[in-house]
């Protein structure tokens, strides 16, 4: 790992259920309609099948992909509030635990009370730029959340710009 001085910026973003529930908002904006538009597709798919099931006097077929239709529609409607539920009552929210990000040029750290974890920026799927965070999306459902506020080196600003250059067209401002 590199050394001290080669820190570029330095961030120690406290995890609130309101910084939470602001990534909430945001991910649900950017995300629901393509979770919506990849479900209708799917529950399509499956009434086709159903239809040409039924209509072939497959009945034990039609039954089969009736029973699919309904645990997916069930499942996509409901998953969301599960994930949800059990990250608003985790220990990082709960406890307000803070994550210290530490950036470098090849690779950035964060430091929080489970550990010292390195990520390489090719890990990071996409950035997300809003008034006040950084969400760096390391999946499509899970973002490390930065506060512009919090930089103890380097500004939000500079921050910015730097991300700008490690992602490019995966680097979105959504002011």
């Amino acid at each position: 790992m590199e050394n001290n001085s080669n820190k570029i910026f330095i961030n120690k973003t406290t995890n609130t259920e309101e910084a939470y529930m602001d990534f909430l908002s945001f991910h649900s904006k950017t995300f629901n309609l393509i979770y919506l538009s990849y479900t209708v597709f799917w529950a399509f798919l499956f009434l086709l099948c159903i239809i040409l099931a039924f209509g072939s006097g497959l009945r034990l077929q039609g039954v089969t992909f009736t029973i699919l239709l309904i645990t997916f529609i069930l499942y996509r409607i409901i998953r969301p509030k599960l994930v949800t539920n059990k990250e608003l009552k985790s220990d990082k929210i709960s406890n307000q635990s803070t994550n210290t990000y530490t950036f470098y040029e090849k690779y950035f750290e964060i430091k929080n009370k489970n550990g010292l974890f390195s990520y390489k920026y090719f890990m990071i799927k996409k950035v997300y730029e809003t008034q006040n965070y950084f969400y760096l999306y390391v999946s499509n459902e899970n973002a490390f959340l930065v506060s512009k506020k919090d930089f103890t080196k380097g500004s939000s600003k500079d921050f910015s710009n730097f991300m700008k250059q490690k992602k490019g067209l995966r680097y979105k401002i959504k002011v």
